[in-house]
C-alpha cells in the first residue's frame, strides 16, 4: 500500500500577498506614495501566516477604511505592525490584487 499525499492548490489572494508583502507598492487616494517596501524582512513563516490571516478576510467584500482597521486587529498586528501605515497598506492590497483581477 503506497502512502499518499495530497498537497491542497494555494490560496489565489494568500499567494499574491506572499509575493507581494517582500516589495510592497504602497498608494494614499490612488496615489503611489511608497515602492517596493519590504514589510516583513526575511520572515517568511510571518508572511504566510499573515497571507492567511488576510486572505480569509478577503473572502468578503471589503474597502481601503475597513481593511485599514482590520490590519490594527489583533489577529493581522501581530504579524506586521501597521500603526498609521494601515490605510496606505490597505489600499496597496486592494490596488495589488484588483491588479491581478483577484478581487473585483
Amino acid at each position: 500500500m503506497a502512502i499518499e499525499f495530497q498537497i491542497p492548490e494555494a490560496d489565489p489572494i494568500e499567494a499574491a500577498v506572499i509575493e507581494w508583502v517582500g516589495s510592497a507598492d504602497l498608494y494614499r487616494d490612488g496615489e503611489l506614495v511608497r515602492e517596493g517596501v519590504n514589510l516583513l524582512g526575511s520572515n517568511e513563516v510571518a508572511a504566510k501566516v499573515w497571507a492567511r490571516v488576510l486572505a480569509s478576510r478577503l473572502r468578503e467584500p471589503i474597502d481601503r477604511d475597513g481593511l485599514a482597521a482590520f490590519l490594527l486587529t489583533r489577529a493581522a498586528a501581530q504579524h506586521v505592525r501597521a500603526y498609521s501605515s494601515a490605510p496606505i497598506i490597505a489600499e496597496g492590497i486592494l490596488v495589488m490584487l484588483k491588479t491581478k483581477g483577484l478581487l473585483p
